[in-house]
């Protein structure tokens, strides 16, 4: 069992270095395009919503940055992790080996750029002095919540992917929808009192709330969201493993 584990961790990370190293591979800026990419958003999305919102944001680029950062880890670890399956079809007929690395080595190098990129993002919310040690600590449950919510769903979708190739595409649809339906761009407290049900239902709603509110000190998610999000993303993540299980013993007919 020990063996099988440290086996599981080396390949994860070989499969995460390897993701890595191909994403810059031949690059001049390297890991800076993790840091500027969601800045051109938040200057494009932020000039124009500016324009548009009835009721300011106080540090509203800060806001939007966070969000950014947080969901664009979200949408590209799901993005590409659902059809990573198919992709590596043929290291899958080679070798044996715990398909789940694959899907998961695809999210953690994501981590590694929202961590790095979060740690930069740290210097300005310093400097407007929006940080506090005290609110660090929210931190943790954003991240398991994140983490399992996207490592959950991948892998449901991954294992789907294989057998229904639509379901890659119905992903890139659905994660634009998804962007609008989330309080991205726009604060949560602007929704019409008779829709906001929808959006508690979001658990990325929860999620990007803990993170607003421990770096720009944004009011948390109340109790009853929270607790109905984390429900939501333990059912997905257990789904997704069972799901994921059950399929992976006939990915090789499939594929």
């Amino acid at each position: 069992m020990k063996n099988n584990t440290h086996h599981f961790i080396d390949l994860l990370l070989i499969m995460t270095e390897k993701e890595l190293k191909a994403r810059y591979k031949n690059t001049i800026f390297g890991f800076l395009w993790l840091f500027v990419n969601p800045l051109l958003q938040m200057l494009i999305i932020g000039f124009v919503f500016t324009f548009f919102m009835k009721e300011p944001i106080k540090n509203y680029n800060y806001y939007l940055f966070t969000n950014l950062l947080v969901w664009n880890f979200f949408s590209t670890s799901l993005s590409k992790a659902t059809p990573s399956i198919v992709f590596e079809r043929s290291l899958i007929k080679k070798a044996k080996f715990p398909h789940t690395i694959i899907p998961i080595s695809i999210i953690l190098s994501n981590l590694v750029h929202l961590l790095a990129a979060l740690s930069l993002f740290m210097i300005p919310v310093i400097f407007i002095k929006t940080l506090s040690i005290s609110r660090i600590p929210y931190l943790i449950p954003a991240f398991i919540l994140l983490i399992s919510f996207t490592v959950g769903l991948s892998l449901l979708t991954s294992a789907l992917n294989v057998r229904f190739r639509d379901v890659a595409f119905f992903i890139q649809a659905l994660l634009i929808i998804w962007f609008y339906a989330t309080p991205i761009v726009y604060s949560f407290y602007i929704i019409p009192y008779q829709y906001i049900w929808l959006w508690r239902l979001n658990p990325m709603t929860s999620v990007l709330q803990l993170f607003q509110h421990a770096f720009i000190n944004y009011p948390l998610p109340g109790v009853a969201m929270i607790t109905v999000n984390t429900f939501m993303i333990i059912i997905i993540s257990v789904l997704g493993i069972l799901i994921f299980k059950k399929e992976s013993k006939n990915f090789d007919d499939w594929l």
